[in-house]
């Protein structure tokens, strides 16, 4: 028995530890448990604490380790009672139904120890799978409805149904809203200013032609940005020409949802239209998590929309790709609104 409570220990701190950049949670459950008869127990009062990390790029999503005690269990006919522990790891599966609801579904393997062994109950390991409904009643706080089936290697079943309270480490990120940014334009090169010659016998003057020291094509006195690099699009103020695109990606994913196909196809048509042009499509990250995690976040959410210009027929040696991560952020991270704002796709262009 202690061989295999300590093989459970360790396989589950393994798996812990290699997912430390991911977000977890904190769970207490309250509920029973319903017996098979021959096993000649009363049915019990189940107090269980789990804890669970998501896994990115997995067939499950999260990996839950669990401790549930049932005290004082009487057993039918008999005077004595027994406490029974239970261990166990699970692999969970979520399906999300709106923002804030969840159906799951679990399987795992654990096991069982009896205080006070009788009428062929014993210690044994026992697999389980079941289902569960997930319920976010605020960003920092859901609630779980959860009914599982047990079977012990020695064939005995048990039925288990909780009602779990659930805390996530970390702000729960809510879904993501897009910002409207400003349909691009290519500024219009000043116009030459014309000569003015005096009639004679005055001399010809000429008017000075407006400086313009970072030869974007805006002079000098309306540019609000001198120092744009050689090259770069930009506004009619002398600022380089930045398309941002919010796009509402999953939780840790870097999947580009349909509605944000317009903004995109904004860009293509750009890029059509200007053949000569080179685009850069760098990606940000709010925040939240590690800044390793959060640069690896950045190029994969860059990378996603560089594939979808690819496939709209934008040639690859016109993208330039670059992950920011949380490094250059254009609002707070201390509120919701300012990281929805951070967790953006922006395009700029190059001539």
């Amino acid at each position: 028995m202690k061989k295999l409570v300590l093989s459970l220990l360790v396989a589950s701190t393994l798996v812990f530890a290699g997912q430390g950049d991911y977000k977890s949670e904190l769970s207490l459950h309250v509920g029973g448990v319903k017996p098979e008869g021959n096993l000649d127990l009363e049915n019990q009062l189940n107090l269980g604490l789990r804890f669970g990390v998501y896994v990115e790029d997995k067939f499950f999503d999260m990996v839950e380790a669990g401790f549930e005690r049932a005290s004082s269990v009487d057993y039918d006919n008999s005077t004595q009672d027994t406490n029974i522990n239970r261990i166990f790891i699970n692999l969970v599966k979520e399906y999300d139904l709106t923002k804030d609801t969840a159906l799951y579904g679990l399987a795992g393997i654990g096991f069982e120890n009896y205080r006070n062994p009788q009428f062929d109950n014993d210690d044994d390991g026992f697999v389980q799978y079941g289902v569960g409904l997930k319920q976010w009643i605020t960003d920092e706080f859901a609630l779980k409805a959860e009914v599982r089936h047990g079977i012990t290697f020695g064939g005995d079943n048990n039925l288990f149904y909780s009602l779990g309270f659930v805390i996530p480490f970390g702000k729960r990120v809510s879904e993501e809203m897009p910002i409207k940014s400003e349909p691009i334009v290519v500024a219009e090169k000043p116009k030459p200013v014309p000569v003015v010659v005096k009639e004679e016998p005055k001399p010809v003057v000429l008017k000075a032609v407006p400086k313009d020291d970072d030869n974007d094509g805006v002079i000098n006195e309306n540019d609000k940005c001198p120092t744009t690099p050689s090259g770069k699009v930009v506004n009619s103020d002398g600022c380089m020409k930045i398309v941002r695109l919010h796009v509402n990606f999953a939780n840790d994913k870097s999947d580009i949802p349909a509605e944000y196909a317009p903004r995109i196809q904004d860009v293509v048509s750009f890029m059509i239209e200007n053949s000569n042009y080179s685009v850069a499509v760098d990606g940000h990250t709010d925040a939240i998590g590690s800044e390793k995690y959060n640069l690896a976040l950045s190029v994969r959410r860059a990378n996603a929309v560089a594939d979808e210009l690819i496939s709209q027929g934008i040639d690859r040696s016109r993208i330039t790709v670059n992950g920011y991560g949380e490094t250059d952020p254009i609002a707070t991270n201390k509120t919701e609104d300012g990281r929805a704002q951070n967790r953006r796709v922006d395009t700029s262009f190059t001539k």
